[in-house]
């Protein structure tokens, strides 16, 4: 199991963000985010591919990671550092790749090898995996690649998936009441965080987790936090990042770190 790359993690949104999501996203790391997730899955592939690739260009120059949302393939072709699937992809019936053998084995390719295949509905065909696989040797004298490989989980059954198909960590949500995606489902509430940090995988606590309440998700047992709408829709959002860290370093000091977290670099 990795180490998680930072305590805060930024979630992509256009729709909600005020600028252009590169400028959103470059305010963030100016804030101290070392650590973006994109999402933005409604995008064509080709569009997709080529944000994905200028937000690897940002993230790199900050010495942050890139996740990539949903597609293990695009992460592997773009070089990003990981990939976070949605708990949905877990359910066989849903996946549409025509390669697909397994998914829990293709999981775990691109978490062991650095390998990849799309792992949802997508008009362009995934990477061979030989040639991906060469790519990755050469760029790293001959070994390969370990992934950095998330799950989106809703309650404990989510979870146990997830540490079945091996992931890193594991985002849980909505733990408050979110503005960004309102009706999605009840608030789990602090409790769940605790119950499911005994579970034996890092927990980030997502939906609804403002500055206020980050102290109190990692008192909880949280690893770490996911933050989308209150950057992406803030006029500063390197203020609000900031915010978000000052409120981690505020609740890291008064204890130990929690489970599964180790900064990067």
């Amino acid at each position: 199991m990795r180490a998680l790359p930072d305590r805060l993690l930024v979630v992509t949104d256009r729709h909600q963000a005020r600028r252009p999501l590169e400028e959103v996203v470059a305010a963030a790391l100016e804030g101290g985010a070392r650590w973006v997730w994109l999402r933005d899955r409604d995008l064509e592939a080709g569009e997709r591919r080529e944000l994905a690739q200028r937000l690897l260009r940002l993230t790199e120059a900050a010495g942050a990671v890139l996740t990539i949302g949903g597609d293990a393939g695009l992460a592997a072709e773009v070089g990003a550092s990981g990939v976070h699937l949605s708990s949905a992809m877990l359910e066989t019936g849903k996946i549409a790749s025509p390669v697909m053998v397994g998914l829990v084995p293709t999981i775990h390719a691109f978490a062991r090898d650095g390998l990849g295949v799309s792992l949802i509905e997508s008009p362009r065909p995934p990477p061979a995996l030989q040639d991906v696989d060469a790519r990755h040797k050469a760029e790293h004298d001959g070994e390969g690649v370990r992934a950095l490989l998330g799950m989106s989980a809703h309650g404990e059954a989510d979870i146990r998936a997830a540490i079945a198909a091996g992931a890193d960590y594991v985002t849980l949500s909505p733990v408050f009441e979110t503005a960004s995606k309102p009706g999605y489902g009840p608030a789990l509430g602090l409790a769940a965080i605790e119950r499911a940090a005994k579970l034996g995988v890092p927990i980030i606590a997502l939906g609804g987790v403002t500055p206020e309440r980050a102290a109190q998700c990692l008192e909880a047992g949280a690893a770490g936090i996911a933050v989308m709408g209150e950057v992406m829709r803030a006029d500063d959002p390197a203020a609000v990042v900031r915010r978000y860290m000052e409120a981690l370093r505020s609740s890291s000091s008064r204890g130990e770190p929690s489970p599964g977290w180790e900064r990067a670099g």
